[in-house]
């Protein structure tokens, strides 16, 4: 299902204030300035939402493809199960997508995700909301400390 841009505007409307400063910067990143707006740049998208909220203190577990680097942050210990559901700030994975390079997008508060994908339609922008229902089933949750600083508390 495609979302037009009307669509998308409206949506940006119900939005909810963000406190997990991952959610925050997804919400940023649905207009701002130098995050990619063509289809296909999830992972890319998600890296520079990931920087504006942490700097580079995750850069090292950064790959090339959603799927690497939910392995790579997986392996760092920040993925939570599935079955414990989703919550503000998560990122949010999916495998068998994109011919096995996944997608991601981030949970924001209000039921929805943010994300760079096709299904937002327009040739000229990919960045758009889905609700969680929309987004459908994922394989895998990457939860990143609510507080910046935390140097090993939380996850």
């Amino acid at each position: 299902m495609r979302i037009s841009q009307a669509r998308f505007r409206a949506r940006l409307l119900l939005l909810p204030k963000q406190t997990h400063p991952l959610a925050r910067a997804a919400a940023f990143a649905l207009t701002g300035e130098g995050y990619p707006m063509l289809a296909g740049w999830c992972e890319k998208w998600a890296r520079l939402v990931k920087e504006r909220a942490y700097g580079a203190r995750y850069s090292h577990l950064q790959r090339r493809t959603a799927t690497e680097t939910f392995c790579a942050f997986a392996d760092a210990g920040y993925s939570v199960p599935v079955s414990q559901g989703s919550k503000e700030g998560d990122l949010l994975y999916k495998f068998a997508v994109a011919k096995g390079a996944g997608h991601v997008g981030t949970r924001l508060k209000g039921n929805w995700v943010a994300e760079n994908s096709t299904v937002h339609g327009g040739d000229d922008d990919a960045r758009g909301l889905r609700t969680v229902a929309e987004f459908g089933e994922f394989d895998g949750i990457i939860r990143l400390p609510a507080n910046p600083t935390n140097k090993g508390g939380e996850k």
